[in-house]
């Protein structure tokens, strides 16, 4: 798989499908995420156990992948995740940006930031 189908895929499966079983073939063992909360390494399981955390929040209507750029490793995307709160039931909407290295076929690196009740224009 390219870079670019590797991180479409992730964000299907795993956002939209909601499939963290997914993340075994998805993620080197282990991986690195930098967001606003620091830089972490996780092992596939245990980030299984965080996205699970976060995905218990909300539930993903659609995906709007705005712009995505490949570099041959490296992958910038930006994204609207229109969802729906599972707490309120109402519509909410993320801005996210986000660049990935990608190595043999998997999420070996991962920089993200997500804004709430936002979207990117197209």
């Amino acid at each position: 798989m390219n870079p670019e189908s590797v991180v479409r895929t992730y964000w299907d499966h795993i956002f939209v499908g909601r499939d963290l079983d997914a993340l075994d073939n998805l993620v080197t063992d282990p991986s690195i995420r930098h967001t606003a909360d620091g830089t972490r390494s996780f092992t596939p399981s245990e980030l299984k156990e965080h996205l699970r955390d976060a995905l218990c929040a909300f539930r993903t209507d659609k995906l709007s992948i705005e712009a995505l750029t490949v570099d041959g490793d490296n992958v910038w995307m930006r994204a609207n995740v229109h969802a729906v709160s599972l707490a309120t039931m109402t519509p909410i909407n993320f801005a996210w940006i986000a660049q990935y290295r990608v190595e043999g076929d998997r999420i070996a690196e991962a920089w993200a930031l997500h804004q709430t009740n936002m979207a990117w224009g197209g």
